[in-house]
């Protein structure tokens, strides 16, 4: 019997090794994936490594600790969602006094990021539920900044008369309220009577919330 002929060594498929970055990356939608189905109490590091056919060395090489994983989760979704330009595009509506801007800009940001990314805001129900570190990182790194701004920006339309007497947390977590129902209802719990597309339902949610926090006016 003859033997079979060699194969070319330029012929034999080759394992395409990932850069640096492009295996963080990886890691990091593989945690994310598998946090937002699991939980963080179901999900280990070496299933995070497994799903991207590495080692767990491999993924602690890239993050020293659990906290470097969880860091890097939230700085990747604040860079994907736009957060910095959001902000600055509500301080912009700030100093122009422009509420009605301010408030759809609110509302639209919330809404989208859980149509962009509704794997995040799984992981960071589990992360509320169970405790999870993540969510303190959460509200130290985004939550309370933006709770702040709104607040004051309330507080100093109100001073000023445009805003109706009130508590300026619950207002501000009036403003938020609608959007956040409508995102967790649509995007997460899939319900069934969420029917309106997002533009619309961003638009609406923003008239309403300016014609309740609006001062109203002195009939002459």
């Amino acid at each position: 019997m003859s033997a079979a002929p060699a194969i070319p060594i330029s012929t034999v498929p080759r394992r395409t090794r990932l850069s640096s970055t492009d295996r963080r990356q990886q890691l990091i939608a593989h945690a994310i994936d598998l946090f937002s189905q699991r939980g963080f109490s179901g999900t280990r590091t070496k299933d995070i490594a497994a799903a991207c056919g590495v080692s767990e060395g491999i993924l602690f090489r890239h993050f020293a600790t659990k906290e470097d994983l969880y860091r890097a989760i939230l700085e990747s979704h604040v860079n994907e969602a736009g957060s910095h330009e959001w902000m600055l595009e509500m301080k912009r509506c700030s100093a122009a006094r422009d509420d009605a801007g301010l408030i759809l800009s609110l509302v639209t940001h919330i809404i989208h990021s859980f149509r962009r990314d509704a794997a995040f805001h799984r992981l960071m129900l589990y992360a509320w539920l169970e405790g999870h570190s993540l969510a303190g990182m959460m509200e130290q790194q985004l939550g309370m900044p933006i709770y702040a701004f709104l607040r004051k920006y309330v507080v100093l339309r109100q001073r000023e008369g445009a805003f109706r007497a009130g508590d300026p947390g619950t207002l501000v977590m009036a403003l938020f309220s609608p959007a956040l129902q409508f995102a967790l209802n649509k995007y997460i719990f899939a319900a069934p009577w969420v029917q309106a597309e997002d533009e619309p339902a961003a638009a609406d949610f923003a008239r309403v919330l300016l014609a309740g926090i609006e001062a109203k006016k002195k009939k002459k």
